[in-house]
């Protein structure tokens, strides 16, 4: 591993899992009922070596990682649904476009905008854990909740920094409070990162890496059937079998993970995550435009269709790609994007469900 490798920023996770403790029991089913089933990912080691490793073989004109040269997989909308426990219905976030980060910060944590001010211009414009200590050390029940919520979003699912969240992470949790669709922009936040780590953007992953990885070694075969689960629910769904059985995942040294993708067999892979059963899924945009993903940074799509194997169907060719990708950045925050971020949601708006056509006969490796 060097410095041509993707950078992935280490959580403080025993900090976090500290104030989980301290929470009161409103205070934890608050926070439950809008992270769902991801609150495990704070027992989740982070294998390093292994996003590192898949990272190098992410293709961003497919949106796909291609091992080998022709194997392809890539996280799905479906498969992070079930895993995260949200719908896909929910109307999706909105980037935090001509938002004043001390505003949305001083506005959710109910502080004065003058301290928040002072805090950020004394951390290079983030919001540092030791401020977020003590909001929460210092703060009522009602606040303890929001900060934890606030923290978990911008370290576990949205790393922006070591030991420091991005200020405008208040303005997305404000929308999950609100009953927005944050598992598109997690998405979105995974293909934007490897995105421009494959160009000559940031090299840092600014998503879920725990998501990444439980999703990836769902889909090896071995291990992949230690996450066997028939009826995917909140006391049973994939993060905590991940975290139950962690001892057993392979945990290959970087260099060992990049022989395996560089020449890997078909047999190597499970198409169909073995927790992974859905009867309708978003597969195209109106029928043949791909699937529209919005980020907190950008936006970006993705094809479904070419690993629709994932889904239990047969594989067939690939669609062909779009000529004229979508593919926005944000990180300027300019108000010009503002009608492009409606485009987006308008052709969200067009990705119904569509009912899926299962073979007679169990897949093997078609």
């Amino acid at each position: 591993m060097g410095i041509s490798d993707i950078r992935i920023i280490l959580p403080p996770k025993e900090e976090l899992s500290a104030w989980w403790d301290k929470l009161d029991q409103a205070g934890r089913q608050f926070v439950e009922s809008h992270i769902s089933r991801l609150l495990p990912l704070l027992r989740v080691n982070i294998h390093g070596g292994l996003i590192q490793a898949l990272a190098h073989y992410w293709c961003p004109e497919t949106s796909t990682f291609i091992f080998g040269g022709k194997h392809e997989l890539t996280p799905t909308l479906e498969e992070y649904s079930i895993a995260i426990g949200k719908p896909l219905k929910a109307k999706l976030i909105s980037p935090p476009i001509g938002i004043d980060p001390v505003v949305a910060l001083s506005d959710f944590l109910r502080i004065k905008e003058d301290n928040v001010r002072k805090v950020l211009k004394a951390h290079r414009n983030t919001c540092h854990l030791s401020f977020l200590k003590e909001c929460f050390e210092n703060g009522n029940s009602f606040q303890m909740r929001r900060v934890f919520l606030l923290a978990f979003f911008g370290f576990i699912l949205f790393p922006h920094c070591k030991n420091a969240i991005n200020p405008l992470m208040a303005h997305l949790v404000e929308q999950v409070l609100g009953g927005k669709n944050f598992v598109n922009t997690i998405m979105a936040e995974t293909f934007l990162s490897l995105t421009r780590f494959k160009g000559s953007g940031d090299k840092t992953f600014h998503s879920s890496p725990e998501l990444l990885q439980i999703w990836f070694l769902s889909h090896i075969k071995g291990f992949g059937g230690l996450m066997t689960i028939h009826d995917v629910n909140n006391s049973n769904h994939p993060i905590m079998r991940f975290e139950n059985n962690q001892k057993h995942a392979p945990d290959y040294h970087y260099s060992r993970w990049l022989a395996f993708m560089k020449k890997p067999t078909s047999k190597g892979f499970l198409w169909h995550a073995k927790w992974f059963q859905v009867r309708v899924a978003r597969l195209s945009c109106g029928g043949v435009g791909p699937i529209p993903l919005l980020g907190f940074t950008g936006a970006t799509e993705y094809y479904p269709t070419r690993v629709i194997r994932q889904y239990q169907v047969v594989q067939e060719l690939p669609p062909a790609l779009q000529a004229d990708p979508l593919r926005v950045s944000f990180i300027d925050g300019d108000r010009g994007h503002e009608d492009s971020i409606l485009t987006i949601k308008s052709m969200w708006d067009m990705c119904q469900p569509r009912k899926l056509k299962w073979p007679e006969e169990e897949l093997k490796g078609k």
